[in-house]
């Protein structure tokens, strides 16, 4: 190991490690998760109240790394069905914080799991 790649280990802090993949990664003043709703997933549930599951870990996450909702950055929402869309939104613009929204993208995808209606993927400051 060279000292370089020494140095760069010495920088990252992986949180709930597993052997698939880490709940986050820090990386000097940032922090990147991942966040679904409460596995097993619940397929009676809403988008909007997936999403509510979401922004629950999602605050646990963010303490983790020692971070809040009001030091994100960016968040990239991934939608199984566009027609969510206006329903996530409203869950969203309640608890984004006022003043300080991060930027965002929105997007349909086939999710891992058919009980899933949305995902999202957070970078934010520490």
């Amino acid at each position: 190991m060279t000292s370089e790649t020494s140095m760069l280990e010495d920088m990252i802090t992986r949180f709930g490690v597993t052997a698939r993949s880490s709940l986050a990664v820090a990386s000097g003043n940032l922090a990147f998760f991942a966040v679904t709703p409460k596995a097993p997933y619940d397929v009676n549930l809403s988008a909007a109240e997936q999403v509510a599951q979401l922004f629950e870990k999602a605050k646990e996450r963010l303490a983790l790394t020692g971070s809040s909702k009001d030091k994100l950055l960016f968040v990239a929402i991934i939608l199984a069905d566009m027609s969510d869309y206006e329903a996530v939104n409203a869950v969203w613009d309640r608890w984004v914080t006022p003043g300080a929204p991060p930027s965002r993208a929105c997007w349909q995808a086939k999710l891992a799991s058919a009980a899933l209606k949305v995902e999202m993927i957070m970078v934010a400051a520490r």
